[in-house]
């Protein structure tokens, strides 16, 4: 993988990046897949489960020769087996997933919506030299845009938007070669975002512009103010972090 781009909720303008990025001809950003690694961590983590409730088990057995006759019904490899074994099955998905057309673009990735901290500290060991980028959007402006991935829940709307977004913040602190950008700054042609897009995606200003000049897929539907008051309180911390009122 060469670029990874990661919104923090769906209707955050990641397909938006991935159209600026693709308009570069030898470069292939795919779509969603789903949030397929944290399956992977999930994995990890009932693996881990075992191998921590066995360390006596492990003690105990080759200590005494690998004898047969001790309990072992729970032995599992220590845990940077484990880490070791998810990042190489991620990496050969990966590589084996996004094969097709590999020959004909020198720049391959792709744009996830389901991603918080972990699953990104992940894809980080995974593909280290890739590029990050982080999208962050006003989760009022998100809410009014499209409420059918969480049912109509604003609650859970606001409690992930809120924990990704600080984490986000965090990521960018934390790991290298990783832009965090604001949805806002790219609609609004910030001068300083695009550029940086523009430095990104290998792509002109002038590229950049004509992505941006046509609008797919906009939504925009009336809220209830109850539903966006409750979101306001429970993002209060990350929109403050966003500078977003």
């Amino acid at each position: 993988m060469d670029v990874m781009i990661s919104a923090l909720t769906q209707r955050t303008g990641s397909t938006l990046v991935q159209r600026i990025f693709n308009c570069r001809k030898n470069t292939l950003i795919w779509g969603e897949h789903g949030g397929i690694v944290s399956e992977f961590l999930r994995i990890a983590d009932l693996a881990s489960y075992f191998s921590k409730h066995s360390k006596d088990e492990k003690r105990d057995f080759f200590r005494n020769g690998n004898d047969p006759n001790l309990w072992t019904g729970n032995m599992t490899p220590d845990e940077p087996f484990i880490e070791a074994a998810v990042v190489e099955a991620i990496k050969t998905m990966f590589n084996h997933m996004y094969i097709q057309y590999r020959d004909k673009h020198d720049r391959i990735g792709f744009k996830e919506v389901r991603y918080g901290k972990r699953e990104l500290m992940l894809l980080r060991k995974c593909f280290p030299g890739a590029a990050i980028i982080l999208l962050v959007r006003n989760p009022i402006d998100i809410w009014r845009s499209e409420t059918a991935y969480w049912s109509g829940d604003a609650e859970a709307f606001g409690q992930i938007w809120n924990e990704r977004a600080k984490q986000y913040r965090e990521l960018e602190g934390e790991m290298p070669n990783t832009s965090l950008i604001r949805y806002e700054d790219i609609v609004g042609r910030n001068e300083q975002t695009l550029q940086l897009l523009s430095e990104l995606a290998l792509v002109s200003l002038d590229e950049l512009h004509r992505v941006l000049s046509v609008q797919l897929n906009s939504t925009r539907s009336f809220r209830p103010q109850e539903e966006i008051d409750k979101i306001m309180r429970l993002c209060k911390e990350g929109m403050a972090i966003y500078q977003y009122e």
